[in-house]
């Protein structure tokens, strides 16, 4: 026989009852706090999913504006007398008289039409068209393909009055880059290259006193031409001049015209 004695509030089980698990409760906190931890990693995990899917993979990249040409628009090149010529041959006994239109295409309309109601340039286009017609003759005039290439040939004498080359500059075609300090030559308007303004660079490396039109070979200046002719792969080039290119300038400037001519419209046209 034992001596021991149980605890007084211990009572024994029931006859046929099952004994109780060993500290049901911890183990019940335990899977509750595992089932808790899982739900965090998975939320955790979850918003670094979305955050890869809502953030670009690499850095943003800033695009320039683009320039697009629009048109074609209208312009009436013609005084309100409309131009008045003497033709070539016959001493002089015969005379041209017509309107014009013209139709362009341009980064914006008011471009042109703002030249062709500016007093200078007016009479730049009066002098284009009276130069062209009065080396024509009546019999070349009054004949079908005759007109067609007298027509060819305005448009050709007025495109570079319409749209002058711009050199960096996009408010002037007379004005200087400021960026580089390049400037139009004085030979500017006898340009041969016509590549939109926005699509055509001059490189500059002014350390190096170097210049290159798009794809064409570098051209090395002395620093005192007015009048430089820098041409790209297709010999196509314009004048500039580098007299007051910043020493330490390196980098491109765009050069270029705002539009073209695209055709050119008889309103009145008449020989006589």
């Amino acid at each position: 026989m034992s001596d021991e004695k149980k605890p007084a509030d211990a009572a024994p089980p029931a006859e046929g009852a099952a004994a109780a698990p060993a500290a049901p409760a911890a183990k019940g906190g335990k899977k509750k706090s595992l089932v808790l931890g899982g739900g965090l990693v998975g939320l955790i995990a979850l918003a670094w999913v979305l955050a890869l899917v809502a953030v670009p993979a690499g850095p943003q990249v800033h695009h320039e504006e683009e320039h697009h040409v629009a048109g074609p628009f209208m312009a009436d090149i013609s005084p309100s007398a409309g131009f008045q010529v003497n033709l070539s041959g016959d001493g002089g006994k015969h005379y041209l008289s017509l309107k014009l239109n013209v139709e362009v295409d341009a980064y914006e309309e008011a471009y042109a039409t703002a030249r062709t109601k500016d007093p200078l340039h007016q009479a730049k286009l009066t002098d284009a068209v009276l130069r062209t017609a009065s080396q024509k003759t009546k019999g070349e005039l009054d004949s079908a393909v005759g007109r067609e290439v007298f027509r060819d040939e305005l448009r050709v004498a007025l495109d570079p009055v319409l749209f002058p080359v711009h050199v960096g500059n996009d408010k002037s075609a007379e004005g200087t880059d400021l960026q580089s300090g390049l400037r139009p030559g004085r030979s500017i308007p006898r340009s041969t290259m016509r590549g939109l303004f926005y699509e055509k660079t001059l490189s500059i490396d002014a350390t190096r006193k170097a210049i290159r039109l798009d794809d064409g070979e570098e051209v090395i200046y002395q620093g005192e031409e007015t009048d430089l002719f820098v041409s790209d792969a297709r010999g196509k080039g314009v004048y500039v001049d580098v007299t007051e290119i910043k020493p330490e300038f390196a980098g491109k400037v765009r050069v270029g015209t705002f539009g073209r001519v695209r055709n050119v419209y008889f309103n009145t046209f008449l020989t006589q």
